[in-house]
């Protein structure tokens, strides 16, 4: 639990992942796009570990219930003064999250998280979420990092999204002030958690769920993995003999 509280501690304060406003709109701007199509229509859905969340009314207008979740106290406080009276987004606590009832939830979103959760924690977590879900329903795990990927990958996917929008100039200063902030050295102490495809594929089959890679990955790093887990329906009893 050492390592998840070093990351909540991080993400609970102000830091340097994104270098302006810009740099976050366009951001959740890319999220929106790529998760509208997995939405149910008026369906349930939980967004785990959802950050500023700045895509949750678009995706609420398509679901029925968006729940929020993060681990960070200030950012949930964030998203209760932005969301305070919406109809269909619901911000949750622990208290909260553990009291969602078995079964009645569409779809868990996953989305940018993986690296920051112990991977002692995963199977415990998994199981978690598939225990919300209907039969049926889905679990997207979105944005996993693969071992090995060397840094300037994600430094080139960073510089050209702000080619695209505008802020290629602070981006490149935003890069150089995170490699002088505690990030790396909190990457060290606390872990980021790396997953090749097929022990994703494990890890969902071993908990219940039938796996499957996206073809793209959700959000604006390509060279990242996306994988949905499915619940099984319940198998149907045999037919009585007259």
């Amino acid at each position: 639990m050492a390592a998840e509280s070093g990351w909540i501690e991080f993400w609970n304060r102000p830091n340097a992942i994104y270098v302006n406003q810009r740099n976050l709109d366009a951001h959740f701007e890319c999220l929106k796009d790529d998760l509208l199509p997995h939405i149910p229509v008026g369906g349930m859905v939980v967004d785990y570990g959802c950050g500023d969340a700045l895509a949750a009314e678009a995706l609420a207008e398509r679901a029925g219930t968006l729940m929020l979740y993060d681990a960070a106290p200030a950012v949930r406080e964030r998203l209760r003064h932005r969301f305070a009276g919406h109809p269909r987004i619901r911000v949750l606590d622990d208290p909260d999250l553990a009291a969602l009832p078995a079964d009645t939830v569409d779809l868990v979103l996953v989305v940018s998280v993986l690296q920051y959760i112990p991977p002692a924690d995963l199977p415990r977590l998994i199981g978690l979420w598939r225990s919300l879900l209907k039969p049926g329903g889905r679990l997207l795990i979105g944005d996993v990092v693969q071992p090995d990927t060397p840094l300037y990958r994600d430094v080139a996917s960073q510089l050209r999204m702000a080619a695209r929008h505008g802020f290629l100039l602070p981006a490149m200063v935003g890069i150089g002030r995170l490699a002088l902030s505690d990030y790396r050295q909190l990457r060290q102490r606390a872990g980021f958690a790396t997953y090749r495809p097929d022990q994703v594929i494990t890890l969902l089959a071993d908990g219940g769920l039938t796996p499957e890679r996206l073809p793209d990955n959700i959000g604006p790093t390509a060279h990242r993995a996306s994988f949905v887990g499915r619940k099984p329906q319940p198998a149907a009893e045999p037919a009585k003999v007259q």
